[in-house]
């Protein structure tokens, strides 16, 4: 290998290495409207019980029991897959999906609901307030 192609393989990585610097800066840059985007778009919104609270960070999420659910409540009261929670045009929806003890909210048994913040979501025994995302200082 001669001089000429070790500095051309010399160059070649350099331009690689800054193009991965050059994506690594943007996606950083792009990530902060992204996450006011969710927030948004989501109203920051969050799950609660005493001792727990369950952030609502994507546009899908599976309540359950078992241990690949988004929202998993390990108590036998609650279904394996017991409900799915979707956004869409910031409007939260709640669905029993085939739960064995249902699904309620306020008190009332419902297949689907949209939340309103501060409803009580009773599944199986727990009792969980949709509310909006607590601070960790607060």
């Amino acid at each position: 290998m001669n001089t000429t192609d070790l500095i051309l393989c010399a160059v070649a990585a350099a331009a690689l290495d800054i193009c991965a610097m050059v994506l690594i800066l943007s996606a950083y840059i792009d990530r902060k409207p992204g996450k006011r985007y969710w927030k948004n778009m989501t109203g920051g919104m969050e799950l609660a019980e005493p001792g727990a609270s369950f952030p609502l960070g994507c546009d899908e999420l599976i309540i359950g029991r078992h241990a690949s659910a988004d929202i998993r409540l390990p108590d036998i009261s609650v279904s394996r897959y017991h409900a799915l929670l979707t956004v869409s045009k910031g409007l939260w929806t709640i669905t029993d999906i085939g739960s064995k003890s249902g699904l309620y909210i306020n008190g009332n048994l419902v297949k689907n609901a949209v939340l309103r913040e501060n409803d009580v979501v009773s599944i199986g025994s727990h009792r969980l307030v949709f509310r909006k995302r607590r601070e960790k200082n607060e």
